[in-house]
C-alpha cells in the first residue's frame, strides 16, 4: 500500500509538470531563453544517469527552461527520472526482502545453538553426577580426559553461538540501515510533492489572475 501511494504521488508530479509543460505557450524570447540555458550533453554524460535521487531532481530544476515564474521541464527529463525512482524502490524492496531472509535465517541458527548447548549443558550435569562412571562406548576414560572432552564441546559450541550472534547483529545493522535510507527517500518525495503543489497552485491563481483581467 505504501508503495502504491509513493507511485501515485510521483506520477501526480509528472502528470502536473508535463501538462505545464505542454500547455506553455512558445514566444521567440522564451524560445531564445531555451536554446542559451539547455546544456548540451549526451545521454551517458546526463546527471540522470547517475547520482541520487535529490540531485536528479535538483539537476532538472537548474536544467529545465524558465517561463516568468515557472519551470518547463522536458517530458524525457521526468520519464527518466520516473524510471530511477522506480528502480530505487525496487532496489531498496529487494534488499530488505534479502536482509530479512538472512535474518530469519540466522534467528534459526541460532535457536538451533541453543538447544544444543542446553542439551550439552544437561549432559555434562549428568556427567557430573556420575563422576565415579566414565564408561564411553566400552572405553574407560579418566576423570581429567572427560572432563576435558567435555569442556571442549562447551567451548565449541559457545564460540559458534557467539559468532552467529555476531552475525546477527550485523545484518541487523544492514536492516537498519537499509529502513533508514527508505525513510530518507520517502521524506524526499514527499517534501518535493509538497513543493511540486505549491508551484500547482501558484500556477492556477496566476492563470485565474489572467482569465480575470482579459473577462
Amino acid at each position: 500500500m505504501q508503495k502504491l501511494s509513493i507511485y501515485l504521488i510521483i506520477l501526480t508530479f509528472f502528470v502536473l509538470h508535463t501538462t505545464y509543460a505542454q500547455d506553455t505557450p512558445v514566444t521567440p524570447a522564451n524560445k531564445a531563453r531555451t536554446t542559451a540555458t539547455t546544456p548540451s550533453k549526451s545521454p551517458a554524460q546526463s546527471p540522470l544517469n547517475k547520482g541520487t535521487i535529490v540531485s536528479q531532481f535538483d539537476y532538472i530544476n537548474s536544467s529545465s527552461n524558465n517561463y516568468q515564474e515557472y519551470k518547463v521541464v522536458k517530458k524525457s527529463s521526468l520519464e527518466k527520472l520516473k524510471a530511477n525512482v522506480a528502480d530505487t524502490i525496487r532496489s531498496m524492496n529487494s534488499k530488505l526482502a534479502n536482509v530479512q531472509t538472512i535474518l530469519d535465517n540466522h534467528d534459526a541458527e541460532v535457536n538451533t545453538l541453543k538447544d544444543s548447548l542446553s542439551n550439552a549443558q544437561l549432559a555434562l550435569k549428568d556427567a557430573k553426577e556420575e563422576k565415579e562412571n566414565f564408561n564411553v562406548i566400552g572405553i574407560q576414560l579418566s576423570k581429567t580426559t572427560y572432563s576435558t572432552f567435555m569442556w571442549s564441546i562447551v567451548g565449541l559450541l559457545l564460540l559458534a553461538l557467539l559468532f552467529f550472534i555476531y552475525r546477527y547483529k550485523q545484518s541487523h545493522m544492514v536492516t537498519t540501515e537499509a529502513k533508514n535510507s527508505l525513510e530518507e527517500l520517502r521524506n524526499e518525495f514527499e517534501i518535493h510533492r509538497k513543493k511540486a503543489m505549491e508551484r500547482e497552485q501558484k500556477l492556477n491563481r496566476r492563470l485565474q489572475d489572467e482569465l480575470n483581467k482579459r473577462l
